[in-house]
């Protein structure tokens, strides 16, 4: 008996003793969490009002005492008339009323004022709430989760640093709610550091797929070179999921380092059609005959995704050498959205080529209308090339019924971009007996003024008979 119990006793011993090595090394594994100190901004008043913005703010002003209204508002009025007043100032971007927001933000009670108050100064990129904003991230709990999304996308916006330690105290706490909004705020505000944490983060086994996806995002984001190597090998790793894959492949390529060019290249024979559209990004970033040589393949892609971001490439970098393939996808491309780019593209380009083919595609004879709307749109939004074309044709459509709907819209392109040149197109769309094309002409004529149409305005402002053309006129005219 004596020798069991001597027995039991060791066992228990041993028992005890490898509890006490296996939590041990279970705790030697686990990384430490770190609360790191986070420091509380000084407070802060709002910016000056930006002049410039104030002046066309106040152009849209109704009434001699829209100033001293909108304050009576901010001071007195109810939560419903405060949100409707703020979402106009956030629309205006108006800066004039920032000293008032700013009382009524530590003084209010209702949520949703103190949150429509936040959007003005994200709205405005002002720092002056930014004492607030550090003071809540470092313990948002008990804060309403909208509160503390939008004071994510403030601290983004003003670039505020101290909400870095609030913000990687928040992903360490794993909480989900929380995940998306801090991540994409380190992203805007975080350094070569958070990127060394978020590459071991991307380690965890416990990430969601989508996690994972906006972790990658967001290290493209940060553009650190330490993350290099790491991003790397993900981007080739065809075992991994697609997306971290395209996101990992657009962010070595930010980084502009020489050793990313040959990966990207050999990526792009990737049969994933979303994959190689994030290559031809990461490739954007290289001023290479190599890069722009990969780039024009790209504008041949069989998938349309890949056509557009090739063709997005090339103005973005000025490829001149691909607008012979641009200039073949305006013509041929199956797909419109592509056409439209590839019209709107060459007109950005500055180039004497693309120039000339928009130009011919207006006085083509067996021309498309549609095509012809689409250069004439390029032309007159980018350049100032082919003003003569445009108006001989608008000239000929104001005669022309048949082409009514073509008319309109190239009356409308004219009357959105006046030039001296469209005097004799105002005029003849004046002259018509359709109601619109006159009108159109009206509108013609209150953008550019064009003398040879002064009369004809006139004379429509004497004429009741012309309906609401007789009242626009008069209106254009400023006749009581």
């Amino acid at each position: 008996m004596k020798k069991i119990l001597i027995l039991l006793l060791a066992l228990n011993m041993c028992t005890a003793f490898a509890l006490e090595n296996s939590s041990s090394e279970k705790d030697s594994d686990t990384p430490e969490k770190v609360t790191r100190e986070v420091t509380i901004p000084q407070s802060k008043k709002p910016l000056p009002p930006d002049q410039e913005k104030a002046e066309k703010a106040a152009l849209k002003d109704e009434g001699k005492d829209a100033v001293k209204d909108k304050k009576e508002t901010i001071a007195y009025g109810i939560e419903t008339e405060i949100l409707s007043l703020i979402k106009d100032l956030i629309s205006n971007e108006d800066p004039r009323f920032s000293e008032d927001l700013y009382d009524l933000f530590y003084t209010t009670k209702s949520v949703p004022v103190r949150e429509k108050i936040i959007e003005y100064f994200t709205k405005l990129k002002d720092p002056c709430i930014e004492d607030y904003a550090v003071e809540i991230l470092e313990d948002p709990y008990d804060t309403k989760d909208s509160t503390v999304e939008m004071l994510f996308r403030y601290v983004s916006e003003v670039k505020t640093k101290e909400a870095v330690p609030c913000v990687l105290n928040i992903l360490d706490s794993e909480n989900e709610v929380y995940f998306n909004g801090a991540l994409t705020a380190l992203g805007e505000i975080g350094g070569t550091d958070e990127a060394g944490f978020l590459v071991d983060y991307l380690e965890r086994d416990d990430l969601t797929l989508a996690q994972r996806q906006n972790l990658m995002k967001v290290l493209g984001r940060l553009r650190a070179e330490s993350t290099w190597d790491k991003l790397a090998e993900i981007c080739q790793d065809e075992e991994e999921n697609s997306f971290v894959r395209m996101y990992a492949a657009e962010a070595i390529g930010a980084m502009k380092k020489p050793e990313s060019l040959p990966i990207l290249i050999d990526l792009l024979e990737s049969s994933d059609p979303n994959f190689r559209v994030y290559v031809i990004k990461g490739l954007s970033n290289y001023d290479t005959k190599e890069a722009k040589n990969a780039i024009i393949q790209g504008i041949k892609d069989a998938h349309w995704k890949v056509r557009q971001e090739a063709i997005e490439c090339v103005e973005k970098m000025k490829i001149t050498e691909a607008v012979p393939f641009v200039i073949y996808r305006a013509k041929n491309d199956p797909e419109n959205v592509i056409k439209d780019k590839s019209y709107a593209v060459l007109s950005k380009m500055d180039n004497e080529e693309a120039n000339a083919f928009l130009v011919e595609t207006i006085t083509d004879k067996k021309g498309t209308d549609t095509a012809k709307g689409k250069a004439a749109d390029a032309l007159l939004k980018n350049t100032k090339y082919g003003l003569k074309e445009i108006s001989q044709l608008a000239v000929d459509l104001a005669g022309d019924d048949k082409r009514k709907p073509f008319r309109y819209t190239i009356g409308k392109l004219i009357a959105k971009y006046p030039d001296p040149q469209f005097g004799e197109v105002c005029f003849a769309y004046l002259q018509s007996k359709d109601a619109q094309t006159c009108a159109l002409g009206l509108d013609m004529y209150a953008s550019g003024r064009y003398t040879q149409a002064e009369a004809k305005v006139k004379e429509i402002s004497e004429n009741e008979k012309a309906g609401a053309n007789y009242k626009k006129a008069r209106k254009i005219l400023k006749v009581e």
